[in-house]
């Protein structure tokens, strides 16, 4: 059965009363099952049978009603209480990735499009409040910009892979493709080809587990935290000769 066949007509009766939250409800549904494309005010609104100026009383407009599916989303997310930084650091990216990769299309949506909902700071607010303690000073928000863009950023990247499966033919492919680029452009590419086969970032054609990412998760992880480590703690140095 397809999606429009299962939205009600539009106008008619809605089967749950409306509100804010059956509202969230059918939104986190249709961008978890069916990927941004599906996410629209208009689709939401033939999804539960209403109008769209309905969504408008009950959630504001489109960026808003964003806000309160990543709230719901970002609600799956619990920060760590380990008290040493690092590990907390660490606790907390990867339940975020891992919550991330159970909700792709979700995850991709509030990452890449504004969404508007102040209390979706929760988990912002606590590596703020994490990188406080460190007494980092006025680089406390390169620390956090930092951390935020690089775990983000890998995981919207990683996910980017995260999509329907292509017909076997097809991803015969794309692998024979990415296997078949030209030495001379890409000489640096071919040259260590098997080593980043199926394992990097835009070298990738499949979403075998076997494949998994997760080592070089942990390496990002690990420079990053280097970097702050670095930062608290500055080499001495060297005299002049």
């Amino acid at each position: 059965m397809t999606a429009s066949s299962t939205a009600r007509k539009r106008g008619a009766r809605a089967a749950v009363p409306i509100t804010a939250d059956a509202i969230v409800d059918a939104a986190f549904r249709m961008i978890d099952e069916r990927g941004a494309e599906s996410f629209s005010m208009r689709s939401v609104a033939n999804e539960l049978g209403v109008f769209p100026a309905t969504l408008y009383w009950h959630v504001g407009d489109r960026a808003r009603l964003l806000g309160l599916v990543e709230l719901r989303w970002s609600e799956g997310i619990e920060v760590p209480d380990a008290d040493d930084w690092r590990d907390w650091m660490i606790e907390l990216a990867r339940r975020y990735r891992a919550h991330a990769r159970r909700h792709p299309n979700v995850a991709r949506l509030v990452s890449v499009e504004r969404a508007r909902n102040v209390e979706s700071l929760r988990l912002p607010d606590a590596v703020i409040g994490k990188l406080a303690e460190l007494g980092l000073g006025d680089d406390i928000v390169h620390a956090y910009n930092a951390l935020m863009g690089a775990v983000r950023g890998f995981v919207v990247l990683e996910l980017s892979m995260f999509t329907d499966p292509p017909p076997p033919d097809e991803a015969d492919g794309v692998e024979d493709e990415m296997r078949g680029v030209d030495p001379e452009r890409f000489p640096h590419l071919t040259q260590h080809f098997q080593l980043f086969a199926d394992r990097a970032l835009s070298v990738r054609w499949s979403e075998s587990s076997e494949l998994s990412l997760d080592d070089s998760f942990e390496y990002l992880l690990g420079l990053l935290l280097d970097g702050i480590a670095a930062k608290l703690h500055p080499s001495p140095k060297r005299p002049r000769t």
